[in-house]
């Protein structure tokens, strides 16, 4: 069977999820310009949120619209 690739860093591409400071669990697909929808949960990678995770690994802290943020998963 082959070994299923771990991504280590969020990118361009990539679908990140983070628990928010009040719970919430939140999971988008980093996407370009023209194709993000947040309300189908692809947002830019310009967005504020994006330019948070990026570069970002499991486990990471970051603060998205001025709360702190944790990291859950890459795919």
């Amino acid at each position: 069977m082959p070994e299923i690739s771990k991504l280590d860093q969020v990118k361009f591409g990539t679908t990140v999820t983070v628990k928010r400071n009040d719970g919430r669990v939140q999971t988008f697909r980093i996407v370009g310009e023209d194709e993000a929808e947040p309300s189908a949960n692809t947002i830019s990678y310009v967005s504020p949120f994006a330019q948070a995770v990026m570069g970002k690994s499991v486990g990471d802290r970051v603060e998205i619209a001025g709360e702190d943020s944790k990291i859950l998963a890459i795919r």
